[in-house]
């Protein structure tokens, strides 16, 4: 029989007895009281956080319960009332609790009636026995909660309800959501009632004050476990005084999949960060608390290096920013196999700063602040230099968690995601990816795609690579960037002298030409090198050897022959390429804001289509999806089967790439017209273009792809 140690402590407070046989407070200790063994840090985080809290006048004149899973610990905490000096009401907590998570029920069976808050009752911690023969707690009265989806459930106090039901409500739904599980047994208010999963509240009046606040509840008032320990860590981190639990503790938070970037902002908003931010506050402990952020939000990284070059000491901001990093790092060092989500955010924000690199990001109040300070160095063309000089010294720096995550994780991961980009034409295949990462990979696309394509944004990233000693990248940028590679690092690359192209991640590297290339291409070809490297090259060419004394006068006399006798040929030769790259050259329009919303709309309904057709796909044999148009090769990916049938069913040329649409203007103007027509011809009355999740335009597109799709001639 297993023996389990309920242990307790209560409020502390100095007392004496009212006549009425209550209490009245003189004052808080500072310290709890009838502790029967030290109380776990978890749940002192946990009590601080309000998690346990009822709010002023939520108390009734019978005890009330809180019950909940805290950490690694069951915990029940009675509520009795008493009063202070003043005669003013006062919650009087005793807590009760066990090592386990799994106990709550067990701490509610101790005894018929858990006592009450009582100074003058010092129990022991004594053992308790479970009895494994205790009655299943019968919840058949109670099925419409236990199917309820609603985030926190209010008990109708009409209803017949004890702690030990309660409790089993919220245990069932645990299971389903796959997290701790908390209630709050017989209370009028509480300060977070969010902050629970069940709720039986002690009058009908008290029911209707939840329920009213609860449709008012807060978006960012999401409950996540463990959040006190979250604060304490934080604390702890930009005071320098990190232990492994802190970097426990952030790597359990980063793992949760409510816990996004609006958590964060509020945690960090708590200690000042944003003020920090907007008023330029540059004290180490700042600095430090903005580090941390840059940390756990991989999107703010490239704001905080340029936030730190606008400091009147940058140089003292660099330090305390590797103070952190240092202090983290040796604990990270030792614990590296186990801190995946941690290791993941570092490398998203380095995928974050490569991204800001290439793009323009919108302006924000602070620019203003910023140009002043920088002279327009942020948020133009020119802060990229700027931006590419931080970046180096992060990823170059000794001791840094950057820099360690660049060596050891970024620079084995980017190679295969490089290789990987020719799969990821298919739609739906880089959404595996973070966002950040998705985004990066997003950009480089269209250069795999089509070879011939360069852009010279991407020109900072080839030098940032070649800065950094990492060859390989350098050479893949500075092909995106300027069409070819330069000759020392095309070797370093290649490791074969002598040839003019390679291949490196399935991307074709075509060596950058030296004078020898060029003299020998002028002597052999005659007008077609005139016509292709133009009369400039030439003389360039000839005045650099002049420089160096690589040749001759008879030479010179030979390609100024060429070039004089092909001017008139040369002239209509460029001409025509002229009116050609005119028309090959006419650019698309990034996507507006207001597109982008519509795009993210239809996306969402999309991807529940692709749910909800899954399994009309699977039952379709490999012959049958070929009948309808699948290539062999993604007949195993729905979302691209699915987004054939869309273009299929709206009458779209199936070359339109869907990753296009959220991209440019024009490319998503051709999909929500096509979108408006179907909705049109199907008699909406108000048609606009957009799929809604859940909405009729999905239903009437899921319905036709079935039946027109999905449905092989003769029956498949």
């Amino acid at each position: 029989m297993t023996m389990i140690y309920i242990h307790e402590f209560s409020t502390g407070i100095e007392v004496k007895r009212t006549p009425g046989g209550g209490w009245e407070s003189r004052g808080f200790t500072g310290k709890y009281i009838n502790c029967t063994r030290d109380i776990p840090q978890q749940i002192l985080n946990a009590i601080s956080s309000g998690e346990f809290s009822l709010s002023e006048g939520g108390l009734p004149e019978k005890p009330a319960m809180v019950g909940r899973q805290v950490g690694g610990y069951s915990v029940v905490a009675v509520v009795s009332r008493g009063r202070d000096d003043r005669g003013r009401s006062l919650s009087l907590y005793r807590y009760f609790w066990c090592e386990g998570k799994d106990y709550i029920e067990a701490i509610l069976r101790w005894k018929d009636k858990l006592p009450v808050f009582d100074p003058d009752d010092k129990p022991p911690s004594t053992g308790h026995r479970l009895n494994p023969d205790s009655p299943p707690v019968q919840l058949d009265k109670f099925p419409e909660y236990l199917h309820d989806s609603s985030p926190t459930i209010v008990i109708s106090p009409k209803k017949r309800c004890q702690p030990l039901i309660l409790n089993a409500i919220a245990k069932e739904r645990a299971k389903k959501q796959g997290e701790d599980y908390s209630w709050a047994y017989n209370v009028a208010a509480l300060e977070n009632p969010w902050y629970f999963q069940v709720i039986y509240p002690a009058s009908s009046e008290a029911e209707a004050l939840f329920k009213e606040v609860l449709a008012r509840r807060p978006r960012d008032s999401v409950f996540i476990s463990g959040e006190g320990e979250i604060k304490t860590a934080i604390k702890a981190i930009i005071k320098g005084r990190v232990k492994p639990e802190h970097i426990n503790n952030l790597e359990i938070a980063l793992a949760n999949p409510k816990v996004d970037d609006k958590f964060w902002n509020k945690l960090l908003d708590g200690q000042a960060a944003s003020k920090a931010y907007k008023d330029k506050i540059y004290s180490e402990t700042m600095v430090m608390l903005l580090t941390l952020k840059a940390i756990l939000i991989p999107k703010f990284l490239p704001d905080f290096l340029m936030w730190m070059q606008t400091a009147p000491k940058p140089d003292d901001c660099w330090e305390s920013c590797h103070k952190l990093q240092a202090s983290l790092l040796a604990e990270y060092k030792k614990n590296t196999p186990s801190l995946p989500s941690l290791t993941r955010n570092i490398n998203d924000g380095i995928y974050s700063l490569l991204s800001r690199l290439i793009t323009t990001p919108k302006s924000s109040p602070l620019d203003s602040k910023i140009k002043h300070k920088l002279r327009g160095l942020v948020h133009s063309k020119v802060d990229i230099p700027q931006l590419v000089k931080a970046t180096q010294s992060l990823l170059n720096e000794k001791d840094g968690l950057w820099s360690q995550i660049y060596r050891v994780c970024f620079a084995k991961d980017l190679p295969d995601d490089l290789s990987q980009i020719p799969d990821l034409w298919q739609p739906g295949i880089i959404t595996d990816y973070s966002e950040e990462k998705a985004e990066f990979l997003t950009h480089l696309q269209p250069f795999w795609k089509d070879p011939r394509k360069t852009d010279k944004k991407y020109l900072p990233l080839a030098q940032l690579f070649e800065e950094l000693s990492s060859p390989k990248f350098a050479a893949i940028f500075y092909q995106i960037s300027t069409g070819n590679v330069p000759q020392n690092i095309f070797y370093k690359v290649s490791g074969r002298s002598g040839v003019k192209k390679d291949t490196l991640f399935k991307m074709t590297l075509i060596r950058q030409k030296g004078w020898g290339d060029h003299l020998h291409s002028a002597l052999d070809a005659g007008i077609d090198f005139v016509t292709e490297n133009l009369i400039l090259i030439i003389r360039g060419m000839v005045i650099g050897l002049l420089l160096v004394g690589g040749i001759g006068l008879t030479t010179i006399g030979i390609i100024s022959l060429i070039a004089n006798q092909s001017n008139k040929a040369l002239e209509a030769r460029m001409d025509e390429k002229i009116a050609t790259l005119k028309d090959e050259l006419k650019s698309l329009t990034e996507i507006s804001y207001e597109n982008k919303g519509r795009f993210h709309r239809t996306n969402e309904a999309i991807k529940a289509m692709t749910t909800n057709l899954t399994p009309d796909i699977t039952q379709l044999t490999p012959e049958q999806l070929t009948t309808i148009g699948i290539p062999d090769n993604v007949q195993d990916n729905q979302i691209y089967i699915v987004l054939f049938c869309v273009r299929k069913i709206l009458g779209l040329d199936q070359n339109l790439q869907y990753g296009e649409i959220g991209k440019y203007n024009e490319r998503w103007q051709e999909f929500s017209d096509a979108i408006r027509k179907y909705q049109e011809a199907k008699g909406a009355n108000t048609p606009d273009g957009v799929i809604d999740e859940g909405g009729r335009t999905q239903k009437w597109l899921e319905e036709d792809i079935r039946n027109q799709c999905l449905n092989p001639p003769d029956g498949g």
